[in-house]
């Protein structure tokens, strides 16, 4: 069996510059219903990796839409592969660009402070009934990829390590990170 782990494509958010805390709930939104910039695709390699397996995506649209460019005719979206979600605070004086909000609310998020989002437990809950179903997927199917989202790819990678998952290498003999846009990480047992 394979499960085969690929973050989404580059989201099509366009450019926000430095902006206040209170705004980044709206940025969040706007991300979330974003697609994905079309001029980046996936390597040939994702292709057919996408050719040969069941698909399943997140139901957020930068998910849903990376798996339509896989060229599969159907795929299956499922709310618990979705992203853990990002702690807004209330941070006053102080512009930034989203990326440094996202990198200091994914550390607050990291360190206990949820606020009004999933915690890291109920995300460790999370995260194994995503297991849980890419497991039974890929009994049913032989070859599963999901097309999911950077901390949750990271925490599903070491869930499946854990149990007993494999990490396939590549002919170079290093392994695919898969955190980055369109990259993958193929587990095999």
């Amino acid at each position: 069996m394979k499960i085969v782990i690929q973050r989404h494509g580059e989201p099509d958010i366009g450019e926000w510059g430095k902006i206040s805390s209170s705004e980044m709930t709206k940025w969040i939104n706007c991300y979330n219903e974003s697609g994905v910039i079309t001029d980046n695709k996936p390597c040939d390699e994702s292709l057919m990796h996408a050719k040969r397996s069941f698909i399943v995506c997140s139901t957020l649209e930068r998910s849903k839409h990376s798996a339509n460019l896989l060229n599969v005719e159907e795929f299956v979206s499922d709310p618990s592969f979705c992203e853990a979600e990002l702690p807004v605070m209330n941070v006053p004086l102080l512009k930034l660009s989203p990326h440094a909000w996202s990198i200091i609310f994914r550390i607050f998020w990291f360190i206990g402070l949820s606020k009004d989002v999933e915690s890291k437990k109920e995300i460790s809950s999370r995260v194994k009934i995503a297991c849980k179903t890419l497991e039974k997927l890929a009994r049913e199917h032989e070859n599963v990829l999901l097309v999911g989202h950077g901390i949750m790819n990271r925490l599903i990678a070491k869930e499946l390590l854990q149990r007993g998952w494999g990490g396939e290498k590549t002919p170079n003999g290093k392994k695919y990170h898969g955190y980055s846009y369109w990259e993958y990480r193929v587990f095999i047992k």
